[in-house]
């Protein structure tokens, strides 16, 4: 059996990462819940305090994965760097833009090739 895709299941990571992601959507716990089809914010709440493995099934896992259009992989954290094909910093990019205006990408890119430019002329 071949070892590249080792992971470590960190509840840390996995709660701050559904926190982060909520928050970056704008979302209440509540209005995440209803999203995954969850009882209520508590409900909600237990998912993001993670504190026994009955608070985040994996179907509710999946549904977070889906809700928010991110790789299962973002929630874990890899024991090999190398092999993660994108980083949080991607992921938290991605997942604040997806959800723009098409003007709104267009200034991001804008802003993104202002950057590139200003990085080239500092080098």
């Amino acid at each position: 059996m071949s070892n590249q895709h080792k992971f470590v299941f960190d509840k840390d990571l996995i709660k701050s990462r559904i926190r982060e992601l909520r928050k970056l959507r704008n979302l209440t716990q509540e209005q995440a819940a209803e999203l995954i089809d969850l009882k209520d914010s508590n409900s909600w709440a237990k998912v993001e305090s993670y504190k026994s493995s009955l608070s985040l099934s994996f179907d509710n896992l999946i549904r977070i994965v889906n809700m928010f259009d991110v790789d299962v992989n973002y929630f874990f954290r890899s024991l090999d760097v190398a092999e993660i094909e994108t980083s949080h910093t991607e992921t938290l990019i991605y997942a604040t833009v997806k959800d723009f205006t098409e003007k709104e990408k267009q200034l991001a890119l804008s802003l993104i090739a202002a950057i590139r430019a200003n990085r080239e002329i500092s080098i």
